[in-house]
């Protein structure tokens, strides 16, 4: 009686796993030849990085320049034809 159980479920689990392995990869994604053509590189916004990684990098070169304006500003008020010598960045004159 146990065995007769067993090689129903096994044979029900074996066709449920084959009868799932026939249809793939089957659902709303677009998945013709000339779709994957068209988009070959999805994640990738630029030729090397993603989209969250050029938001990162812009991030970074905003914050720069916003921490450099106060000094760009007292130069520019104090008129000062070449940069101090006592900043703590070199500055090429």
């Amino acid at each position: 009686m146990k065995n007769r159980r067993f090689a129903l479920v096994a044979s029900l689990l074996a066709t449920a796993a084959f009868g799932s392995a026939l249809t793939g990869c089957t659902g709303a994604q677009k998945t013709s030849i000339s779709h994957l053509r068209s988009r070959l590189t999805p994640e990738l916004t630029t030729l090397g990085y993603t989209s969250h990684e050029v938001y990162n990098n812009l991030a970074v070169a905003r914050n720069q320049h916003f921490r450099a304006l106060p000094e760009d500003i007292g130069r520019l008020v104090l008129y000062v034809d070449r940069p101090t010598r006592l900043t703590p960045a070199p500055v090429a004159h």
